[in-house]
């Protein structure tokens, strides 16, 4: 399988990735936010094969309402993969190619709002939780930071 990963001219496609995973498959209705519109935010778009598979997005902390931004904190999120493409590794492929993008951009330490079943997932790769479990609509999230550098 091969993958590529875009970083620009992308926003559609990430669009079409998070309403079928987002909305469709896991119930969330307020899915897309001013962050989206935001000129520093990048989505993250990968693909297998030449098909669309999944996302992400990223973006730095000054950004981000729920948290103070500080220089060199970027956030990552909005981490989805189609269902026909799970269980291939890309989650960790993707998690990574952001956390290399968030690195070009000054990015010295990332944090991401985990949906708390899948906290596991990026314990794995190094994050730890921070504050407490926040629901974002019907699903718990904790907080989860990592040291780029």
């Amino acid at each position: 399988m091969e993958i590529a990963f875009k970083f620009a001219d992308n926003k559609e496609d990430a669009y079409q990735v998070r309403r079928r995973v987002f909305i469709d498959e896991q119930g969330f209705q307020d899915e897309f936010d001013a962050i989206d519109e935001d000129a520093r935010m990048i989505h993250l778009t990968v693909y297998c094969d030449g098909a669309l598979a999944g996302c992400a997005r990223l973006f730095p902390s000054a950004i981000e309402p729920k948290i103070d931004g500080e220089e060199g904190l970027w956030v990552l999120g909005r981490f989805a993969i189609f269902p026909e493409y799970r269980k291939f590794g890309l989650g960790r492929k993707i998690l990574q190619a952001a956390e290399e993008e968030a690195s070009r951009h000054g990015a010295r330490r990332a944090v991401l709002h985990a949906q708390c079943r899948v906290a596991p997932f990026y314990a794995k790769s190094g994050y730890e939780a921070f504050g407490p479990i926040e629901f974002e609509e019907h699903v718990e999230h904790q907080w989860m930071g990592k040291d780029l550098v």
